[in-house]
């Protein structure tokens, strides 16, 4: 059962990492995504979009960080665990940024 856990999540890290690319890199949130998926989010803007991609990245890269503290040494993994949990902190940072950014008055 461990490694099904494992499975999904290392998964999970590796698709947000991917999707958090396609946004930082393109800018913009596809177009057949519901608004309601989109809901912290009042004006998306290019920086916007791209923080929230590089917020993707950070949380998929903290999964995975976790994830490879189950094949290394106790010593390298508690490492590897205050890597992951300062990578989520950053993760938390940007999103809250990005929903600040696109929620404050135009102009």
């Amino acid at each position: 059962m461990g490694y099904v856990v494992e499975g999904v999540a290392f998964l999970s890290g590796a698709c947000l990492i991917g999707g958090g690319l396609y946004l930082a890199m393109r800018g913009t949130f596809p177009a057949w995504w519901p608004q309601r998926i989109l809901w912290p989010l009042v004006r998306v803007t290019p920086s916007v979009a791209r923080l929230q991609g590089l917020t993707a990245v950070a949380l998929g890269a903290s999964i995975l960080t976790i994830v490879l503290t189950s094949i290394v040494p106790q010593s390298t993994g508690g490492i590897l665990v205050l890597a992951a949990l300062a990578a989520y902190l950053v993760a938390l940072l940007m999103f809250l940024f990005s929903t600040w950014l696109s929620r404050r008055p135009a102009g």
